[in-house]
Order: structure tokens, then C-alpha cells, then sequence
């Protein structure tokens, strides 16, 4: 009869309950830098007017079940909900303000108007699950 012992399978437990959680710090910490590009580059591609359209553009955090982070960027609120809902779906540049010209020479090359957040979103997409992965890897490795 062949006997084995094995010692030190606590620590390993708690060395992998501590990279879970860095996992998921890390992830958050990537989810959070992400949602503020995102509204940077919303508010370079919304219209100016009054500016309150720019400054209606924001984070809004919650946690769902077991903690989970759940990031929305919106933009609105009180008395311009429907205006920024129209300027997102249907802005025409032909009828831009003075305002909205002068960022358009400030931004050579930018499309300041319609779908600010669509376009935000889709530019900050593809490099978010890099650097979500970057930032599982950065833990894992470590092992």
C-alpha cells in the first residue's frame, strides 16, 4: 500500500480565492476607465448649443446580483431627455449652430452629431475586450 500526503492545499485555496477577486477588481477598475472614454468621446461627438446636451452625458453605476458591475453611459435628463434623443437619432449637421461649426473647426476629421453615443461605444468596443483580457492575464500569470 502506497500512502501520499499532501500539505499546503489550504494555501493554494486561498491563493486562488485571491486571484479571483483581483480578477474581478482588476475588470471592474477596466470597466470603469472604458465607461470614461466612452463619455469623453461622446461628448467630442455631441452638437453644442447650450452645452447642457454635453454635460447631460454621464456614468451611471449599479451592482446586480452577486455584486456584479453593471455600467450604463446615458445622456438626458430632466428638461433634454427628448432633445437628446432626437439629436441621436435624426441631428442634421446642415442646420448646425455656431457652436456646433466652431467644434466641427476645433475637430477636423470628427463627425460631431448624430449617434454621439452609438459612435463612442463602438470605438472604445473592440479595445475594451483586449484590455479586459489584459487585465484577467495580468492576474493569471502570476501563478
Amino acid at each position: 500500500m502506497i500512502r501520499m500526503r499532501s500539505t499546503g492545499g489550504s494555501q493554494v485555496v486561498v491563493e486562488l480565492r485571491n486571484m479571483g477577486q483581483r480578477v474581478v477588481e482588476n475588470a471592474r477598475k477596466t470597466m470603469h476607465a472604458s465607461a470614461g472614454r466612452i463619455v469623453q468621446e461622446a461628448k467630442l461627438n455631441t452638437p453644442v448649443d447650450t452645452h447642457d446636451l454635453e454635460q447631460s452625458i454621464r456614468i451611471e453605476k449599479s451592482y446586480g446580483t452577486a455584486g456584479r458591475l453593471q455600467i450604463d453611459i446615458v445622456a438626458g435628463g430632466g428638461h433634454i431627455d427628448a432633445y437628446a434623443a432626437e439629436v441621436h437619432e435624426n441631428y442634421n449637421p446642415e442646420h448646425a449652430g455656431e457652436g456646433t461649426k466652431e467644434k466641427m473647426r476645433q475637430n477636423p476629421g470628427r463627425l460631431i452629431g448624430e449617434k454621439y453615443l452609438d459612435r463612442a461605444v463602438e470605438d472604445e468596443e473592440g479595445k475594451l475586450n483586449a484590455r479586459i483580457i489584459g487585465a484577467i492575464s495580468k492576474v493569471t500569470t502570476k501563478l
